[in-house]
């Protein structure tokens, strides 16, 4: 028998939705993924990523591109303690008017909402279809759920991304507003009905057996309980004492706004919980590796070398090294590298060429010989562009 898994949407489920992410740093993973992921590791379930990236056919990436963002993907799954088993994607678009690449303009049996990613992805890691579950944020993903025989939850869509439920599109197994509590329906059992408590149980007879008339009448009647003893009288009343009160001193405005700030500082990065800004404070919780963590998840999360050498240094350098990352992906580098070298000099070549064409205009060669600068021109521009 094959082992269950949970087949998961990947954009506007484990990532936020921003159309076509095509760059490794356009993922942001959605607050609570990661302790979701790790909950269905602990329940033995695979984690199996079927996705459609239609941006293949339309020339906006290429599969080694999606290779690469998924590993940064699993990169940033590890930093917070989680992990997925596979990744199945759907490469393809049925509208050749809409696809680059032609041979990618296909009718698939593998984009959502048909079953095919589910199909191969199970065949290829022996799943138990009929423990297993789809969770999606689009009812394509819940068609090709079903269509596969798995149980579904839906969860919410951007408006702009997803119509209402097609009328052949039955309804989900459940609904959930986000990937936890998805989870939480996934391992969930059923709730007991509470036992009513035994005075208020009526009295077992036998089948054979009727209460006799004395029986009868002394469950009718209620039990007689004692009277309680009186109270004791409440003792004389004594004048009030004045008490001194102290004199509180008076907060300034900068105290005032102080303890107005607002109690949450951040989201944890693994569970999705808001963590005060007390908790930071008094070192309950904390950052790893760049994200922060609520205090249960900090404490489960292993510390790395560096923190073992020096917790407060090491935050310091972390940051220190975030930020310079940071400013190398936003600014362009100032170095004149040598294709834009050679561009300018064939630019003041192509212009001084140019010039003489226009005094000798009898011989054309020296306007043709200016033109073919020009070209040479924007295409080493584009070249270092590309590089």
């Amino acid at each position: 028998m094959g082992q269950p898994a949970v087949f998961l949407d990947r954009d506007g489920t484990l990532i936020e939705e921003v159309g076509y992410p095509v760059r490794p740093q356009q993922i942001r993973i959605l607050g609570g993924v990661a302790r979701a992921l790790a909950r269905l590791a602990e329940a033995g379930f695979k984690r199996i990523v079927v996705t459609n990236q239609s941006a293949i056919a339309r020339g906006m990436m290429t599969e080694q591109d999606l290779d690469r963002f998924h590993e940064a993907l699993d990169q940033q799954l590890d930093l917070l303690g989680a992990s997925v088993d596979a990744y199945y994607a759907c490469p393809h678009h049925p509208d050749p008017s809409e696809a680059v690449r032609p041979e990618l303009a296909v009718e698939c049996n593998c984009r959502k909402p048909k079953p095919g990613l589910i199909l191969q992805a199970a065949e290829d890691l022996d799943i138990d279809l009929a423990s297993s579950w789809m969770v999606g944020d689009m009812w394509r993903d819940i068609q090709a759920g079903q269509a596969a025989g798995l149980r579904t939850v839906k969860l919410p869509a951007l408006p702009s991304y997803d119509a209402p439920r097609p009328p052949e599109v039955v309804p989900p197994t459940a609904q959930a507003c986000d990937l936890a509590a998805a989870v939480e329906i996934i391992l969930g059992e059923p709730i007991s009905q509470p036992t009513p408590p035994a005075e208020a149980q009526a009295p077992a007879w036998p089948k054979d057996e009727e209460p006799t008339p004395e029986e009868s009448a002394a469950e009718a009647e209620p039990e007689a309980f004692p009277e309680p003893p009186p109270l004791p009288e409440p003792p004389a009343e004594e004048p009030e004492r004045p008490v001194a009160v102290p004199e509180q001193p008076v907060a300034t405005a900068t105290e005032r706004e102080e303890s107005e700030a607002p109690a949450s500082l951040a989201m944890c990065a693994r569970c999705g919980q808001e963590i005060p800004a007390a908790a930071f404070a008094t070192g309950a919780a904390g950052w790893r590796n760049g994200f922060p963590l609520c205090a249960e998840c900090l404490s489960q999360q292993p510390l790395d070398a560096a923190d073992r050498a020096s917790e407060s240094s090491t935050r310091i350098l972390r940051d220190i090294l975030i930020e310079l990352r940071r400013i190398g992906r936003t600014q362009q580098p100032t170095v004149l590298s040598r294709l834009r070298l050679f561009a300018y000099m064939f630019q003041a070549l192509a212009l001084f060429v140019g010039l003489w064409g226009l005094f000798n205009q009898e011989n054309p060669i020296f306007i043709q010989s200016a033109i073919f600068l020009q070209v040479l021109v924007v295409a080493l521009l584009l070249l270092e562009r590309r590089s």
